[in-house]
C-alpha cells in the first residue's frame, strides 16, 4: 500500500495496525475545523471500541437492564460502547441534536450526537468511505422514523431516562462494512498540522475581554521529536499584548502533538517548526 503523507491517514493507520481492522480515512475537507474535530473523535472510537459493529448492543436492552437493576446498568454501560436501534424522532434544542430511539412504553433511549458527523458515506463491498462532514443537525435531517442506525458513544447516563452521550452515528450499510476506505486529499501534512494546532488551541483558549475579531498574530511553533510543544515565539504581533499572550498560552497548554511520531524521521523533521497566523475567529470554535 502506498503511504500518503496525510495526517488523518497516518493517525488512523497507527491505531489500526496496533489493534483494529479499521484503516482510517481523511475526508476531502481536511482543512476544516469540523474535519479536525471529527478526526479526533473517530480516532478515539477506534482506540476504544474499534470498528466492531457486529457486537452492538440493542438500545432496548439498556432500558431493560436499567429498569431491573440500576446499579448493574451504571456499571455495565459506563465505558464506551457500540449500540443500535431505530429512530423514532429527531430533537434539536439547546442541548444539541439527539435521536429518540425505539420509543415505546419502557424502551425509549435518547442518543445525544457529537457536534460533527460523517455524511455522506459510500460503501463498496466490505469497505466504507467518508464523503464529507456535517453538523449534527444537518446529519440528522437525512433520516426518517424507523430507520436503523448504529452508534458509538462515550458512555450511558441515567436519570429520568436513558441517555447515550457524545455519540457518532452510522447508517446500517456502513456498520455492515469491515473497514473504512482510505481517502486521499490534496492537503499536505504541514497544513494538517496547522489545523490540528488551531483545533487543540481553541479548546483551551481564554478570550481576553474587549478584543476585536480583526486581530491577527503570527507565531513560530517549534515541536520536539516526541510531539511536545518546545517553544512558541511571536513573528508578528497583533498589536494587542493581551491577545498575543492568550494565544501563546493556549498553544503551550496543548502539551504535545503525538501525531508527529507517526511520520518517518525525514518527514517529521520538516514539520518540527510551523509558522501560523491566528485570529480570534480561528480560535472561537
Amino acid at each position: 500500500m502506498n503511504k500518503p503523507s496525510k495526517l488523518l491517514w497516518l493517525v488512523m493507520s497507527a491505531i489500526a495496525s496496533a489493534s483494529t481492522p479499521a484503516a482510517a480515512s481523511q475526508p476531502n475537507d481536511a482543512n476544516s475545523v469540523a474535519s479536525g474535530l471529527y478526526t479526533e473523535r473517530l480516532r478515539e472510537m477506534l482506540a476504544t471500541t474499534g470498528w466492531r459493529f457486529e457486537s452492538a448492543t440493542d438500545t432496548k436492552q439498556i432500558a431493560r437492564v436499567f429498569r431491573s437493576n440500576q446499579a448493574k446498568a451504571q456499571i455495565q454501560f459506563s465505558s464506551p460502547g457500540i449500540y443500535h436501534g431505530r429512530v423514532s424522532k429527531v430533537i434539536v434544542d439547546n442541548q444539541g441534536t439527539s435521536f429518540i430511539v425505539d420509543q415505546g412504553l419502557d424502551t425509549a433511549v435518547t442518543v445525544l450526537l457529537d457536534k460533527y458527523q460523517a455524511w455522506p458515506w459510500k460503501t463498496l463491498s466490505s469497505k466504507a468511505e467518508v464523503g464529507g462532514i456535517q453538523s449534527a443537525s444537518e446529519f440528522a435531517a437525512n433520516f426518517n422514523p424507523n430507520q436503523e442506525l448504529y452508534f458509538q458513544c462515550r458512555r450511558v447516563e441515567f436519570g429520568l431516562g436513558v441517555y447515550l452521550t457524545n455519540c457518532l452515528a452510522f447508517p446500517a450499510a456502513v456498520a455492515a462494512t469491515k473497514s473504512v476506505q482510505e481517502l486521499i486529499s490534496n492537503n499536505d501534512v504541514s497544513e494538517s498540522f496547522e489545523d490540528l494546532i488551531k483545533t487543540r488551541a481553541s479548546e483551551g483558549w481564554a478570550r481576553p475581554n474587549s478584543i476585536q475579531n480583526l486581530l491577527k498574530v503570527t507565531l513560530q511553533v517549534d515541536i520536539d521529536v516526541d510531539g511536545g510543544i518546545k517553544s512558541v515565539n511571536i513573528v508578528k504581533s497583533s498589536g494587542s499584548n493581551a491577545y498575543d499572550n492568550s494565544v501563546i498560552a493556549a498553544i503551550k497548554n496543548i502539551g504535545s502533538l503525538p501525531e508527529i511520531k507517526t511520520l518517518s524521521e525525514s518527514e517529521a523533521s520538516r514539520y518540527r517548526s510551523i509558522r501560523l497566523s491566528l485570529t480570534p475567529n480561528d480560535l472561537s470554535f
